[in-house]
């Protein structure tokens, strides 16, 4: 089966008032922070529309699975959405990978948007159709939280409107001063490692992966990068980017108490390739929005890097 990741597809450019629609593809969704949400966006100008399947319960989905798959599919067909948002992440994108309209993904020029669980969908979109999609913000958890990030949305907004965009991260960095250039992909550690061995995972050849995980034991976030270690893909890497690893603490009952540091020591051990911190994405407030599959540079310097974003939307 071929893989496209090579081969961008490019979602649309947007500025000023957009029409958004949110669907709910994964885990059920808190009504009231869907509430503010609509509030706020809508304040902002734009147009809502909510699948009625965003606010469905069954087991722990947001709805049944065909029922979250055709909301999906819905908001693919509606002519009139510019941008598709994820109301959450949690889990269930894995048990809708097999039955999505790839065909319907690659004809689109919609903006998809989301982290977290929908990281697989961001790389099951990369590698069959070579869409770019984004990882960033989702309705309830970053514009219904009730304290909307503006540093959030100064790096969402200004990306969609523009053709190229650059964020500075400041802190010292091991590495001596150089450029390094590459296809910007990955997201959540623990779905990427997940997807291993299927047909939902790009081939990326030097590449730029940025990675993020919430809640998992250093020892585990050890093992899944091991396990795309002995994969070959981190082999095929230019560079790796460590953005927020959210509450990765040993917990009380580890024999041995085993921390990010040393993780993060095993991985320049094991890798001949830079490996940059603290990049702001991921189960954080404040966080960026990354194209996945969008062209990336990186400026390195002693005392923090540069990440340029471009190539990831049509020009006209």
């Amino acid at each position: 089966m071929s893989n496209f990741a090579s081969v961008p597809r490019l979602p649309k450019r947007v500025a000023g008032p957009v029409t958004i629609g949110i669907c709910a593809p994964s885990g059920t969704i808190d009504a009231e922070a869907l509430a503010r949400a609509t509030t706020y966006l809508e304040a902002a100008g734009h147009r809502i529309i909510t699948t009625p399947q965003t606010t469905m319960r069954w087991r722990y989905f947001a709805g049944p699975d065909q029922d979250r798959l055709d909301a999906f599919h819905s908001l693919l067909a509606d002519p009139t959405i510019d941008i598709i948002m994820a109301a959450r992440g949690g889990y269930g994108w894995t048990r809708l990978l097999a039955h999505i309209d790839f065909d319907a993904v690659a004809a689109t020029d919609k903006i998809i948007v989301g982290f977290s669980d929908f990281t697989a969908f961001n790389l099951a979109a990369l590698a069959k159709t070579g869409l770019i999609t984004f990882a960033g913000p989702m309705a309830t958890s970053d514009f219904g939280n009730g304290d909307v990030s503006p540093f959030m949305e100064s790096h969402f907004w200004p990306l969609l409107a523009a053709s190229d965009h650059a964020i500075q991260v400041d802190g010292e960095q091991l590495y001596s001063s150089q450029i390094i250039e590459g296809q910007l992909w990955g997201s959540n550690l623990s779905l990427l490692a997940h997807l291993v061995g299927t047909p939902y995972m790009p081939t990326i050849e030097n590449g730029i992966l940025f990675i993020e995980e919430i809640a998992e034991e250093p020892y585990a976030v050890e093992r899944m990068f091991f396990q795309l270690y002995h994969a070959g893909i981190l082999h095929r890497q230019r560079a790796l980017i460590l953005a927020d690893v959210d509450n990765c603490k040993p917990s009380a009952k580890s024999r041995s108490p085993y921390c990010m540091a040393e993780v993060i020591e095993s991985l320049r051990s094991l890798l001949p390739i830079p490996i940059l911190t603290g990049l702001p994405f991921g189960h954080v407030r404040e966080k960026i929005t990354l194209p996945v599959g969008g062209h990336a540079s990186i400026a390195i310097s002693s005392d923090g890097y540069r990440l340029d974003l471009s190539g990831y939307n049509k020009t006209a």
